[in-house]
């Protein structure tokens, strides 16, 4: 391959493992080469980026997320009340909801180990997964204990009051996720006015 297809192969990948940039053509020996010249990034171990790969820096730390813990999980808890705009503190960590096997002791990450179904109410971009509003404030009102109840319940009331989503999505997605339990706990706090 030319260096010229080579630029355009790996532009093209954006974030990318050294697993999918061999499937696409690309040697072990050419990547740690690449990497070591600069000519793409390194993000961690097995993990890469075009420099010139047209992403957003968070969708960066996102896309890296969720390569790392796999396509079973995706971004939520305070990550992704945060994204839509309902809480105001910035999380200190991304927060990866991920299935009961994962582990990690990274300090980057803040990984909630769950049972529930992970393909409701969820959001697929290009390079990786997001809860989705009426997800993201189920998910806030189940871990409340780890997000802080406070927060949860002014997510979701905030979520509601400003139409981002709405009583019959937050029924429908806590009962395909197995939560209605958890609604029916906070329901008359996060409706009433």
């Amino acid at each position: 391959m030319t260096s010229v297809v080579h630029e355009k192969i790996l532009r093209k990948l954006g974030v990318f493992s050294a697993s999918e940039a061999i499937e696409a053509g690309f040697s072990r020996p050419t990547i740690s080469r690449k990497a070591a010249s600069g000519e793409i990034i390194k993000l961690a171990h097995g993990l890469y980026m075009h420099p010139k790969a047209n992403l957003a820096g968070q969708d960066i730390d996102f896309i890296v997320a969720c390569k790392r813990f796999g396509p079973s999980s995706y971004i939520g808890g305070l990550s992704s009340l945060f994204r839509y705009g309902l809480i105001d503190q910035v999380p200190d960590r991304i927060w990866v909801i991920v299935p009961t096997d994962v582990k990690s002791t990274e300090s980057l990450y803040r990984c909630i180990r769950s049972t529930h179904d992970s393909r409701v109410g969820i959001v697929k971009y290009k390079n990786y997964r997001m809860a989705d509003v009426s997800r993201s404030v189920i998910d806030g009102l189940y871990y409340s204990v780890k997000l802080g109840r406070k927060t949860a319940i002014s997510a979701a009331r905030k979520a509601l009051r400003e139409d981002m989503t709405s009583e019959a999505k937050l029924y429908e997605t806590a009962k395909k996720v197995g939560l209605i339990k958890t609604l029916d706990q906070y329901w008359d706090i996060i409706t009433s006015d």
